[in-house]
């Protein structure tokens, strides 16, 4: 059996990478504004990438992918690298390319002094779950997740004066 490879997305991967965030959106919320190639050329792939971005290949195919960014973190008094989104297919999974985009996320962290991985996982997604206490990683306990958006956020940003 194959091992997955982790590499840099390249333009030509547009069409494939936003294949599959569509497919991890589609699992949080059917209704999100589906992901276009060429927003994937603007974002993740052109010049200015908004986020770090690896892509999973597995002989020869993109099966999965992660994107993270670097953040200022108060309580550690510097840089951490929080995880936006893992997504590998579902025919291709447990064949190592999750972690190994984790692995591939670390040591970026570490290449860039960053102290610490941080994302959040849904409540109930047992499977994540499982996969992040495999490689480590431990809950902090209590945590909400809370989002601003739409209405809410230009109401609440109508009161900046």
């Amino acid at each position: 059996m194959s091992q997955p490879r982790i590499r840099a997305a390249v333009p030509a991967d547009a069409a494939r990478l936003a294949a599959l965030i569509n497919a991890l959106n589609s699992l949080d919320d059917p209704l999100a504004r589906p992901m276009t190639e060429a927003v994937a050329l603007r974002d993740l792939l052109g010049p200015a990438p908004r986020a770090w971005l690896r892509l999973a290949e597995l002989d020869g195919q993109v099966i999965g992918f992660a994107t993270a960014t670097a953040i200022y973190e108060a309580m550690r008094q510097g840089d951490i690298m929080m995880l936006l989104d893992l997504y590998v297919a579902p025919e291709a999974r447990r064949r190592g390319a999750a972690r190994a985009l984790m692995a591939a996320l670390a040591a970026e962290a570490q290449a860039r002094g960053a102290s610490a991985l941080w994302w959040g996982v849904d409540e109930g997604d047992d499977e994540a779950i499982l996969f992040y206490r495999a490689i480590g990683a431990t809950s902090e306990g209590g945590f909400s997740g809370e989002i601003l958006e739409g209405k809410a956020l230009a109401r609440l940003a109508a009161e900046a004066c």
